[in-house]
């Protein structure tokens, strides 16, 4: 597989899983934009990676993290001086928001193990084998996780608990 080819399949995944992550499309896109970098300039300096798919999401999965951490932190100091005025923006206007806010409240109560690893599996559209590497677990565990994970998922939408 060439690069150009790498990049192309990976992109709408790798924006899926990161607007899932950060729960913002455009924070999202950054974090898909800085994995997709750090791939180009791997494959540039030592050649493709074992398994791409697993080196994008696991840079992409660090750099998500970092970057919710950041906006967590500068929503109260946004607030204080004034910068935002808690108006939506156009893009989020655009979606089902109570089957949008339904979703993420409960993917949002499940532990972060199991959130993660259905992110990877629904959102990204990784492997088996690809997620589990991406987390540094067996796929036996990864298997076990991801089954845990939809049943409490099912749950918590089926009874209700998500909100609505």
């Amino acid at each position: 597989m060439d690069l150009d080819r790498a990049v192309s399949d990976l992109t709408p995944r790798l924006l899926r899983y990161c607007t899932a992550r950060t729960g913002s499309p455009s924070l999202g896109e950054d974090v898909a934009h800085d994995a997709l970098v750090a791939l180009i300039q791997r494959w540039r300096s030592y050649g493709p990676p074992d398994s791409v798919e697993a080196f994008v999401f696991a840079i992409a999965r660090r750099r998500a993290t970092r970057a919710a951490l950041r906006q967590r932190l500068l929503v109260p100091i946004e607030n204080l001086i004034g910068r935002r005025d808690g108006r939506r923006g156009p893009e989020d206007l655009t979606i089902d928001k109570s089957e949008r806010d339904r979703a993420f409240t409960a993917i949002a109560l499940l532990p972060p193990r199991d959130r993660e690893a259905l992110l990877l599996v629904v959102a990204a559209g990784l492997d088996t084998a690809a997620a589990a590497t991406c987390l540094g677990i067996s796929q036996s565990a990864f298997k076990v996780r991801t089954f845990r994970a939809r049943r409490r998922l099912a749950a918590l939408l089926g009874n209700g608990h998500a909100g609505t």
